[in-house]
């Protein structure tokens, strides 16, 4: 009786733990999602398939920018390219502060020629709005191929685009 009493409390227990975890789990995963989405938005929002292209291949629209799949800057890297732009390249920057009040690349405006200077965004980024960003670039991009599932949580809607990625 007492070895019955102790094998359904150590099942119990293994329920109540795979129970907890599993819900750890998808809170993790919602959490991750909501990440991903909300950097998708910034990545809409900041047109960065303009030059980056819907798929992050780069190529695309006015500045055929570098592929983000292929890159292999780090989190703290990209923060500070979005962040600063790229001076004498097609990367904008999309901090309002960037060169006025915070110097980027040890630089500010007034240290540039007037023929040679950081190329502003139309739209500028907030820093939440930046960390979002590179979440979503290292999560979906960085590394990977582009999918049927990418596209159509780009897209929101089934299109011809998608239906022939893996």
């Amino acid at each position: 009786m007492r070895n019955t009493s102790f094998i359904k409390v150590t099942i119990l227990l293994a329920v109540l733990f795979a129970f907890v975890s599993y819900k750890s789990l998808l809170s993790d995963s919602n959490v991750s999602l909501d990440k991903i989405n909300y950097g998708l938005s910034v990545y809409k929002k900041a047109n960065c398939m303009g030059c980056h292209s819907w798929h992050g291949k780069g190529g695309g629209g006015y500045g055929a920018g570098v592929s983000l799949r292929t890159s292999v800057l780090s989190p703290d890297e990209l923060y500070n390219v979005i962040k600063c732009g790229r001076p004498g390249t097609g990367m904008p920057y999309f901090y309002k502060n960037s060169y006025i009040k915070e110097s980027c690349y040890d630089s500010l405006l007034s240290d540039y020629d007037e023929n040679y200077r950081p190329i502003t965004s139309r739209r500028f980024l907030n820093n939440n709005q930046i960390k979002g960003l590179v979440f979503f670039i290292q999560n979906q991009l960085q590394g990977k191929l582009v999918s049927k599932e990418y596209c159509y949580n780009f897209f929101r809607k089934k299109t011809k685009v998608c239906s022939n990625l893996p």
